[in-house]
């Protein structure tokens, strides 16, 4: 566990712990907009609550006295789970989704299911697009509003955040093609209306992302960064390099709840932007900490440490069985070949292989028929063998 190289009074906020890695960068706030800029940033909110088809876009369950994950339904572009924390007199808010639209859906269900407090804080447990590009959608709708996010995180997201956007948008035409492909070819009237429905929202999100505006972390830390509450003290971390270079968690003592972001959640681990070898030291050293329920990035809710160390240990034994590989001369193709599902221990042990199983199933369904967890298998050892020099 670190010590907390920082502390927010939540009483009396203080701006000493806030950085700018890009010092040119302006800050912007409603509180020192002009009427244009602020009805600017209203019309982006009322677009933005306008673009959500669906009412409810999330499932929100409580974890503890004013603790509640909110777990995202399944999407054609997939959108994270969230944690709420409900503090004296406002909510910080873990992860902002896939877009805007998203985000505004979770304010709403927040103010109609939790509390009417406003959400003062949102934090970014990483930089992935699925995990921040909803941030828009809070800055619209509430003045005083800040960002929460590892140094490293904030760098990321000026460095790549609008690269991936444009990146993934140009995949779109491709994604509508094959979903229309898959239509024409089925005859199944419930499979037709799925692709219907998947198309409508890709051509949604294309059309909500043209005009999207980035925004960036107010706050940043090193290690850790303290909020102190009258409801509880929390806690946000970073332990160590893992998911990404700036993956952090949010820890409630009190509660006994932690928020994980994509470091440990519930599906077969992305590890393009990974850590293969420091990734399970970093999962070790988060769960040091004190707790009983653990909310992911995806996913349920994980009420105890079983999920967390089957995703641990697949990732160790994985990244050791393409390190031995790749000392040997081996290739990707040759590992991909040789690792099997069957080979891997970690994949055996507390039925960890049919749990992330059932949730990729209901987290990505528009990917299509699974093909196993072979295929996630062989794309990790791509993964790991690009990145097992990183550290």
């Amino acid at each position: 566990m670190h010590t907390p190289d920082r502390t927010h009074n939540h009483a009396h906020p203080q701006n000493h712990t806030r950085r700018d890695f890009f010092g040119t960068l302006v800050k912007r706030t409603l509180a020192g907009a002009g009427l244009l800029e602020l009805a600017q940033y209203r019309a982006a909110w009322f677009r933005a609550m306008a673009a959500t088809a669906d009412p409810q876009l999330f499932d929100v369950e409580k974890v503890a006295p004013g603790v509640f994950f909110a777990r995202a339904r399944a999407q054609a572009l997939v959108n994270a789970n969230a944690a709420i924390f409900v503090n004296s007199s406002d909510v910080l808010v873990v992860d902002s989704h896939s877009k805007p639209s998203a985000a505004a859906s979770l304010i709403a269900q927040i103010k109609k299911e939790v509390t009417p407090n406003p959400v003062r804080y949102v934090v970014n447990s990483h930089f992935h697009w699925d995990h921040t590009q909803g941030n828009h959608a809070y800055r619209a709708s509430e003045p005083k509003i800040d960002f929460i996010a590892s140094e490293a995180t904030k760098q990321l997201m000026s460095d790549l955040a609008l690269q991936r956007l444009k990146a993934s948008l140009d995949e779109v035409p491709q994604q509508l093609d094959a979903l229309r492909a898959r239509a024409a070819k089925s005859t199944s009237a419930a499979e037709k209306a799925f692709c219907s429905e998947q198309i409508r929202q890709m051509e949604a999100y294309r059309q909500e992302m043209k005009n999207y505006a980035l925004e960036l972390p107010t706050i940043t830390f090193a290690s850790s960064h303290v909020i102190k509450d009258k409801a509880h003290d929390l806690h946000i971390e970073f332990h160590g390099h893992a998911h990404t270079a700036g993956d952090v968690v949010t820890f409630c003592p009190q509660k006994r709840a932690i928020s994980s972001g994509d470091m440990i959640h519930g599906v077969m681990p992305f590890i393009a932007d990974g850590f293969p070898k420091t990734w399970p030291k970093t999962i070790d050293s988060v769960g040091a900490l004190d707790f009983d329920r653990l909310m992911p990035g995806h996913g349920p809710l994980q009420q105890n440490r079983q999920p967390m160390t089957g995703m641990r240990n697949y990732i160790e034994e994985l990244a050791a069985k393409v390190d031995q590989g790749r000392a040997e001369g081996r290739t990707v193709a040759d590992l991909q070949k040789t690792v099997t599902f069957s080979s891997l221990k970690s994949l055996q042990s507390n039925g960890y292989a049919k749990y992330v199983a059932d949730n990729q199933s209901k987290c990505f369904p528009n990917f299509g028929p699974s093909k196993g967890l072979q295929a996630d298998i062989n794309t990790n050892i791509a993964e790991i063998y690009a990145n097992l020099d990183r550290l």
